[in-house]
């Protein structure tokens, strides 16, 4: 690349416009370029070099050259990018802006924005940390709203903040979604996918369970990516990168066996289970929970003799379609 348009992409993020490269290009040049795949286009009228990543910060930039603009503020899932808790990949670049986009990998969002509410991160302006996350937890999916609230957590800001800019989103769209799912935001979970498995078990009727759960062995401490220590239940995800191959197996089979030894149940859940056919392990865990309750049941009706008059027994009811567990007492 030649010296002055080198200078121009490096203050701008790794993209340069057209016009720019007609300062240092033929026409011809610069489609020749374009043409073997050296030069890709961005949006409108801005490139970028195949070989730079399309990271946030330049898709904000190049939409901010493509719109004519001073300035642009990333927002949604382009800030959450920023920001270090995105859990979808390969989406639009979300920006707030009034000028309307003509291309789909672009979406400009009219919403009013205090200035106290943005910030600069890595040379970009961009939503806060806390507004991302409530924006996002309005609009998504469920299962991803809970993922982002799960990461905005883990990323280190506090339930408290993140209540309190959610209770700020009064009458706008999907407010009582962010504000239902904020009261089941766990930082502890360690993957998007935790997080909408988690998400099945609950709105499957089964009590909560506990991401990224201890469990001490007589190997040393082993973890769960979710669990049910009252009932030694275990769920985990099981990810084609992480749990395929024979590293994966040298690191989980001694790890699951410890953990049959204590007594242990482990179930898996893979992307299909979670996002179609939930029921493949909610199903399975719950008949594992009623087994064990009916068990409890029967030792405590062995038990009797040995109790004074009148000791309630309290048990788990398995809900259907609740978000949490219900319990019922038996006098015995």
């Amino acid at each position: 690349m030649r010296p002055g348009l080198e200078q121009l992409r490096d203050k701008q993020f790794g993209v340069f416009t057209a016009r720019q490269v007609l300062c240092e290009y033929t026409r011809a040049e610069l489609r020749a370029r374009i043409d073997r795949g050296e030069w890709v286009r961005v949006f409108q009228g801005v490139y970028r070099e195949a070989t730079t990543p399309p990271s946030p910060e330049l898709r904000v930039e190049a939409a901010r050259l493509s719109m004519g603009l001073v300035s642009l503020a990333a927002a949604y899932n382009t800030a959450a990018e920023l920001h270090g808790f995105a859990v979808r990949t390969d989406q639009p670049t979300d920006v707030l802006g009034v000028q309307a986009s003509r291309y789909n990998r672009l979406v400009v969002h009219r919403d009013r924005v205090d200035p106290a509410e943005l910030g600069l991160v890595r040379g970009t302006v961009v939503t806060n940390a806390h507004r991302t996350a409530a924006d996002l937890a309005r609009t998504l999916t469920r299962m991803d709203a809970l993922a982002t609230l799960d990461a905005a957590l883990r990323s280190g800001i506090s339930l408290a903040v993140l209540a309190d800019e959610i209770g700020k989103h009064t009458g706008r769209r999907g407010r009582r979604q962010a504000a239902e799912l904020i009261e089941l935001a766990d930082g502890r979970s360690e993957s998007p996918m935790e997080s909408r498995a988690r998400l099945c078990c609950i709105d499957a009727g089964l009590p909560p369970p506990e991401p990224q759960l201890e469990v001490p062995t007589s190997d040393g401490l082993r973890r769960i990516d979710l669990g049910w220590r009252q009932w030694r239940i275990g769920l985990e995800y099981d990810s084609a990168a992480w749990h395929s191959g024979h590293d994966a197996a040298m690191r989980d089979n001694p790890r699951h066996n410890w953990l049959t030894t204590e007594g242990w149940t482990i179930y898996y859940a893979t992307a299909t289970d979670v996002y179609h056919h939930p029921h493949h392990f909610t199903a399975p865990i719950r008949c594992a929970i009623e087994r064990s309750e009916m068990a409890a049941a029967r030792r405590a009706r062995a038990a009797i003799p040995l109790r004074s008059a009148g000791q309630n027994v309290t048990r788990w009811s398995a809900g259907r379609k609740s978000s949490s567990p219900s319990f019922t007492s038996k006098v015995l």
